[in-house]
């Protein structure tokens, strides 16, 4: 009996299921490139600045594109999109440790990611119309998937091109195209959806005042400075843990223990923002980052310096939840363009940082760079002391219809 209901369930959310492991095989392919930077810096002769150059390229045409993906995906309504996105994103991945010219690098890895700014718009729509279950629960399921994905890609990818090269990246093909074909086998293709009645209607645009653009810039600020972070553990990561002793393969075990803690620590942030509050969860988590970077750049003693990127990974991405309520609240009649600031712009804006990060690392060094890192982990910690507990109430804030 318990089969027949198990059974029963996998087929009325067969998309859900397939278009999940389908972000879980987009985000995982966004990651694998960046984070074996080091070995395309050995076999190319990259610098610093170019090495993030590419992550920058992968970032942006992952995210930056999305809400224009988003308005285009609308018009056309074809589901179809979702599956040529994943080949896309597959080949020019996989592929790119073929590639020996720097500048053809970063035109097909860029190409690539822009099957990302398609996927997830796209994903998201088609897991809340074609499931048994509510929108909130199919999205969480499609989220949760995914973040998982970058926890994955260290240790499959690092080892693997230690091992046999950055060309070795070409094994991955099977897993991309055989998602692709399951995801044509469930039919998401057929997949057909309406916009709200309230999206038909006239469009209201809030005009926010100055208090309120001053009070979106602290979480703003905050999420592109441990966005940054992150992308710098992702890029230089491997280099980093080397100038601490520890070699490429042991190196990605920890990377994925950096990424597991990051991707766990959302759910658990939430929980802990609806227990004691947006302000005093940025406060207790900001300060804990702060507290683990300084380990992971000031100490000698490997545990320690293991111990801390592991809580670095948790608390870079423990006030996810947070930062997007506060921005709720501070924006209330704006909740869509507010979440789209948090993720989507922010997360460009970090891809514009880690590209002057690089700048900086082939200036001074990594190490001179690294306490610019710690630097802007403190001013993240006092900012979360200038969150507001109060906002405007909705009604003072002027809107016009056009």
């Amino acid at each position: 009996m318990k089969v027949g209901i198990l059974v029963k369930i996998i087929k009325e959310n067969a998309s859900l299921i397939a278009v999940s492991w389908g972000h879980f095989v987009n985000d995982f392919f966004m990651s694998i490139v960046p984070v074996v930077l080091f070995a395309f810096a050995l076999k190319m002769d990259l610098s610093a600045i170019q090495m993030s150059v590419v992550a920058f390229v992968i970032t942006t045409g992952g995210t930056f594109f999305q809400p224009l993906v988003g308005l285009l995906i609308d018009r056309v309504q074809k589901s179809i999109l979702l599956i040529y996105a994943l080949i896309l994103i597959t080949l020019g991945m996989s592929l790119s440790g073929f590639i020996t010219n720097y500048y053809l690098l970063v035109l097909v890895v860029g190409f690539a990611a822009l099957g990302s700014s398609v996927y997830h718009p796209l994903g998201s729509t088609i897991t809340i119309h074609k499931t048994s279950l509510s929108k909130g629960k199919s999205l969480s399921v499609f989220m949760t998937v995914g973040s998982f994905a970058h926890s994955a890609a260290p240790i499959v990818a690092i080892p693997l091109v230690t091992i046999y090269g950055v060309e070795a990246l070409a094994v991955l093909l099977v897993p991309g195209l055989l998602t692709a074909l399951a995801l044509y086998l469930v039919k998401v293709q057929d997949v057909t959806w309406t916009r709200d009645a309230e999206d038909k209607g006239s469009k209201k645009k809030g005009k926010l005042t100055k208090k309120q653009q001053l009070q979106t810039s602290l979480p703003m600020f905050i999420a592109v400075v441990k966005s940054l972070i992150y992308r710098n553990v992702v890029v230089f990561g491997v280099i980093i843990l080397g100038m601490k002793g520890i070699e490429p393969v042991a190196a990605s075990a920890v990377l994925t223990g950096f990424m597991i803690a990051r991707a766990t620590a959302t759910l658990s942030g939430g929980f802990v923002s609806d227990a004691i509050g947006e302000k005093k969860t940025m406060l207790l988590f900001n300060s804990g980052m702060l507290f683990a970077l300084v380990l992971v750049v000031y100490s000698s003693h490997l545990y320690l310096v293991i111990g801390g990127l592991i809580l670095l990974g948790f608390t870079i991405n423990a006030t996810s939840a947070a930062n997007i309520t506060l921005v709720h609240k501070i924006m209330p009649n704006n909740v869509n363009y507010g979440t789209g600031l948090i993720m989507g712009f922010a997360g460009t804006l970090s891809g514009v940082a880690i590209l002057l990060y690089g700048i900086l690392v082939d200036r001074v060094g990594h190490v001179q760079s690294l306490n610019a890192l710690v630097l802007l982990a403190g001013v993240v910690a006092v900012i979360s002391l200038l969150i507001p507990t109060e906002f405007e109430e909705a009604s003072e804030v002027e809107y016009s219809v056009e």
